[in-house]
């Protein structure tokens, strides 16, 4: 990505105060422990980290992590994790595209992981190229690549306009409540997908009971699963499979919430 499209979208949104980090990491590591046990050099590549809870985790199980996001705001917040740990693991983050990601000077990477939804704003297919292959000129010869994001074919088929509702504890200056995070969605025939993020404040017995925190608009692309197959084999992964969740559920194109996809970079 070329502008800051995605820092638009998610410079309000309170993303770490708004997601249930503790319990996401929790769920998704035994899987990744197991996906990563023999992987070689131990140095993790974290792409679209946002607010670098997932590069952190890997850290603290003596990884050396690198964590890079184009958002400025998102690279703020993951930095008050960075440093070394008791494991002898090491994070640090920076602001970088991921097309850039071979200029790193900790390449070359034993793994890289893209969780969340950061493919989705690759608008064009050129964009979505650069992204990849930016990845995989990062990662030593049979290094793994593992990328999650929406099963976007459900939610342009169906369509889905929204995503569960995530409700976290006020932080404890603010008082009794709750942080509501909704994200409505707007999927279009052409592959474009209108994406909302929206914050609000539920304080219940107050008047209004519910305040608006930030609300913000931003576009998505609709990459499928051929899609992102065709475009890993193209610079240079293979050994490609699809996954539904990181439960390891086959990936059903009208079912599975996630698209989840394992490649390994071709030479190893």
């Amino acid at each position: 990505m070329t502008d800051d499209r995605k820092e638009k979208v998610f410079s309000r949104a309170e993303y770490r105060r708004v997601i249930a980090w503790p319990e996401r990491v929790k769920r998704e590591w035994p899987f990744l422990e197991r996906l990563f046990a023999d992987v070689s050099p131990r140095r993790l590549l974290d792409v679209g980290c946002g607010t670098g809870e997932h590069a952190r985790h890997f850290a603290e199980h003596g990884w050396d992590a690198v964590g890079i996001d184009i958002s400025e705001k998102m690279i703020a917040d993951a930095s008050e994790l960075a440093g070394t740990t008791s494991a002898g693991g090491s994070v640090r983050y920076e602001v970088r595209d991921a097309a850039d990601a071979c200029g790193l000077p900790d390449a070359p990477f034993g793994a890289a992981i893209c969780l969340g939804n950061s493919l989705a704003f690759q608008l064009e297919r050129a964009e979505l190229a650069a992204y990849v292959r930016g990845v995989a000129a990062a990662l030593a010869p049979g290094a793994l690549f593992l990328l999650q994001m929406l099963n976007y074919e459900r939610i342009v088929s169906v369509p889905v306009r929204s995503l569960k509702v995530d409700l976290r504890p006020l932080p404890p200056e603010e008082g009794e409540g709750e942080i509501v995070f909704l994200r409505i969605l707007t999927p279009h025939a052409d592959g474009r997908v209108d994406f909302y993020p929206i914050t609000l404040t539920l304080k219940p017995g107050e008047e209004p009971p519910v305040q608006l925190r930030s609300a913000r608009e931003g576009r998505q692309r609709a990459w499928f699963k051929g899609d992102l197959e065709r475009t890993l084999a193209e610079v240079g992964f293979d050994r490609i499979r699809a996954l539904g969740t990181m439960d390891e559920i086959p990936y059903l194109a009208a079912e599975s919430p996630d698209l989840v996809m394992v490649a390994r970079r071709a030479g190893g």
